[in-house]
């Protein structure tokens, strides 16, 4: 990527979507066929749908999100075998789409209801299809219809669109499809004795009634649009291509002069959509000089060629104001269909405009404001969504701050907002979904700065994090990220830690780490034992004993199905060596999303646990006696879509992994004292690491060596000879993983600008090599000395956050030293 259009990628990337114009998604088994997918055809012409460049092209696109073979059967296995809610789950969160305005005008097989789709984003509007609503009321059958006649229709028609509660129900526009009927030549001073001839020629052509009379459309059309006026709502048109039903010769917007140049419209707002392709440049010229003219170009995107989305896109930009122009997808029936239109919109638009940066008609700032305006503020704009939905024009809402659910509910009452504090502890605010909505997901909420200085034992800053009660009214919060004001991240910001961390590595290296992470926890139950409550081990069983399973497995399928409904993959559970203890390992994921998804699964695994009376605790030590309780994290890295973390014929080392693998975890190997004050952040977790324990107690590393505190791993599937990650044990579930996470890259970063090299691999358990290896810090105190000293970590992580981190590490040690058996209270904090 050119430096220069770098602002522009990135803001194109990550803007989140208001799809303008789509419709309904079908379940799985529908009659409607998958190869409409990519094409308007339909019988014999469908057949040959596969031999298009958009086909090949959205194909590939398709098997590379699923991880499936580039065949259209290989796509349809993967999407009947995962389902409808997880195929639709990840296509709408790679599409980043944040709010759709559903046209249900056309009717699909087993078609889900509009209102459905507020599963899968944040908010969903209504386009109401007026044909569609005056064919339901002449097919109606109720024993009082009346005798048609254009004045009864008329008043039926309007008392009902009028009584719509556009507002409450959410319908943002009005839609024609005229175009597909007779054309959009459309007269506005039809005579009513020509309208009522058609009505009555429409109905004699028997039922169902299906409105076709140009004269009559137009009546339709002219009282609706009127209607929109009075309502300040805008009206879609269909313009230009679309499937064989249209005569494309009378879909060109050209035709609507006569709407435009009537006095009764010139405060209409007209929609054209489908970049009026093959008719885009006279749909520009029309948004030139015409007010009342606004773009559309889905469809076109993803449908053409790339050079056909290209010029399209280019030509309704050549003279239309870029505040006329939006983004849609046109998606239907299928995710699928979101997901291409959303991908292919974002490449095309970046194309268009890095070309015109190139060619001096946009400086890179005006570009960036242009990909706000197409992407999302026209829309809110223009179909008055602060009204509806509030003003929801966050810059960036990218798909890792989406709220999640606990489980699917369609009666969301409150949304929580939720971040994880200096010293690992879940914290959260809770706001009413309306208000939510409303307002906080624009504005976000106040936020003492304490929050990110408080202990584990006591809510109040620690001395020497520079944080204080005062200067609240600056901070804000949305969706998880701290922000001084919305774009501008606040430096004590977890998420954001990460994210500039992993940008680095990425501008530097062009390198990714996937994380992934296995959580171990305690299930407690309450007891009565002389006469007091007390929290005891939910049993007694082994490690990976099959009747712990058997006892527990009702609530861990219902851990398994919430985690699913998040789209967070779980790769196995089993039983652990601790009384009451299990694990839940996690599938990998980018860094960023890996953090996240780790702080809602310890949500999930609590409020389940909490639902079926126990307490479930992610504590290191809760038993001193007992095994300990991590949350091992495996590290790979990754470029291009390969892991290059293993060895390959071009680059390998005698350990099996790369080079470039060495390197990054010989970083994080030179790091680890200081890191652990970051992954293991109470006085508790170093009753963890004690050898012999497998939790890794001595500096060192091995390979499937479970006593060394990191390892290289081979799981199955992996040639012999190559390792595809390294595990690092000293990670806890006490642990805030961003920041966490945020320290290991920085070391890795060290290793690769130093060119670090691992020492000789441990082989056996480190107690046989005393004499040769270091003790890893035996306490909290020792991490944080080391930590103090470590420049580059504070360079790397920033250094006011990593001030507050030792100052509430330095806290944890002075209150714990004091209060030896306070730990016992940690299982109501983490």
């Amino acid at each position: 990527m050119e430096t220069k259009h770098r602002e522009l990628r990135e803001a194109v990337e990550r803007i989140a979507l208001v799809d303008a114009h789509a419709h309904n998604l079908v379940a799985l088994d529908s009659s409607f066929p998958f190869l409409r997918c990519f094409s308007e055809a339909e019988g014999e012409a469908l057949d040959l749908a596969p031999h298009s460049l958009s086909f090949k092209r959205s194909l590939r696109d398709l098997a590379e999100i699923y991880k499936c073979k580039p065949s259209l059967s290989s796509v349809e296995s993967h999407r009947r075998s995962c389902g409808l809610p997880s195929v639709g789950l990840k296509c709408f969160e790679a599409a980043n789409i944040s709010v759709l305005f559903i046209d249900d005008g056309i009717k699909f097989d087993k078609m889900h209801n509009w209102e459905q789709h507020n599963s899968f984003v944040p908010a969903v509007g209504r386009i109401l299809r007026i044909e569609y609503m005056a064919e339901t009321i002449l097919n109606e059958e109720t024993d009082d219809r009346p005798t048609w006649t254009l004045k009864s229709f008329t008043e039926i028609f309007l008392r009902r669109i009028k009584s719509y509660p556009f507002f409450a129900d959410k319908i943002v526009g009005l839609k024609s499809i005229a175009a597909y009927r007779s054309g959009l030549q459309i007269d506005t001073e039809v005579s009513w004795r020509a309208a009522e001839e058609g009505l009555l020629a429409d109905l004699s052509s028997g039922r169902p009634v299906r409105i076709k009379n140009k004269s009559f459309i137009d009546y339709l059309f002219t009282c609706s649009l009127e209607v929109a006026v009075s309502f300040g709502l805008p009206m879609q048109i269909h313009t230009g291509f679309g499937d064989k039903d249209l005569d494309l010769r009378l879909c060109n917007p050209l035709h609507l002069r006569g709407v435009l140049e009537d006095k009764r419209f010139a405060k209409c707002r007209l929609v054209l959509l489908h970049a009026s392709y093959p008719f885009s440049k006279e749909a520009s010229y029309l948004a030139s000089v015409y007010p009342q003219v606004y773009l559309d170009f889905g469809l076109a995107v993803p449908k053409l060629s790339t050079q056909g989305m290209i010029s399209s896109v280019k030509e309704l930009l050549e003279l239309a104001p870029i505040k006329k122009v939006m983004f849609s997808t046109d998606g239907y029936a299928f995710p699928e269909a979101f997901y291409l239109g959303a991908k292919r919109a974002r490449e095309v638009v970046f194309s268009v405009l890095s070309n015109a940066c190139d060619d001096g008609d946009l400086t890179i700032l005006e570009a960036v404001e242009a990909v706000e305006d197409i992407f999302r503020q026209n829309a809110l704009q223009l179909y008055n969504m602060n009204g509806v939905i509030g003003s929801i024009s966050c810059k960036y809402f990218g798909p890792s701050k989406r709220t999640p659910r606990i489980a699917p509910s369609d009666d969301i009452v409150f949304v929580r907002i939720m971040w994880v504090d200096t010293s690992g502890q879940h914290r959260c605010r809770v706001i009413p979904a309306k208000r939510f909505y409303e307002v906080v997901k624009n504005n976000g909420v106040g936020l003492t700065v304490v929050s990110m200085g408080m202990t584990s034992f006591i809510d109040a800053p620690a001395d020497g994090t520079n944080l204080t009660n005062c200067g609240a009214r600056h901070e804000e919060i949305v969706l998880g990220d701290m922000q001084l004001q919305p774009g501008q991240a606040w430096e004590y910001c977890p998420r954001d830690s990460l994210r500039r961390v992993a940008k680095i590595l990425q501008d530097e290296f062009n390198l990714v780490v996937n994380a992934g992470f296995e959580n171990e926890f305690y299930l407690l139950k309450n007891v009565i034992r002389d006469g007091k409550q007390e929290w005891a081990p939910f049993d007694l069983t082994p490690y990976c004993s099959s009747s712990a399973f058997d006892s527990l497995s009702s609530i861990l399928q219902e851990v398994n199905f919430s985690l699913q409904s998040l789209e967070i993959s779980v790769e196995q559970l089993h039983a652990e060596s601790g009384k009451g203890q299990f694990e839940i390992a996690l599938g990998h994921k980018a860094s960023t999303l890996a953090a996240d998804h780790l702080v809602f699964t310890r949500e999930v695994i609590r409020a389940v646990a909490r639902k079926h009376g126990l307490l479930a605790t992610f504590v290191p030590k809760y038993y001193l006696d007992e095994i300990g309780s991590g949350s091992h994290v495996h590290l790979s890295l990754w470029k291009d879509g390969k892991n290059v973390f293993m060895g390959s014929e071009s680059s390998k080392t005698e350990h099996g992994m790369s080079e470039i693998g060495e390197k990054f975890m010989a970083g994080v190997f030179h790091h680890l004292p200081s890191i652990l004050a970051f992954i293991c952040p109470l006085p508790n977790s170093y009753d963890r690491l004690q050898p012999n324990t497998w939790s890794g107690a001595y500096h060192c590393w091995g390979k499937e060596n479970k006593e060394a505190p990191m390892r290289t791993s081979c799981p199955p599937g992996v040639s012999s000879g190559y390792v595809s990650n390294f595990e690092l044990k000293s990670f806890d579930g006490c642990a805030n993983p961003h920041i966490g996470l945020s320290a290991i890259i920085a070391a890795g970063i060290d290793g690769l600008r130093r060119n670090l090299a691992l020492p000789k691999p441990t082989e056996s358990n480190p107690t046989d090599h005393l004499s040769e290896l270091k003790r890893l810090p035996k306490e909290l105190q020792e991490s944080i000395e080391a930590l103090v000293g470590d420049q580059i970590l504070k360079d790397l992580i920033g250094d006011k956050l990593v001030t507050a981190v030792i100052a509430v590490r330095q806290a944890e040690v002075n209150y714990y030293k004091k209060n030896k058996d306070a730990y016992k209270q940690l299982i109501h904090r983490y």
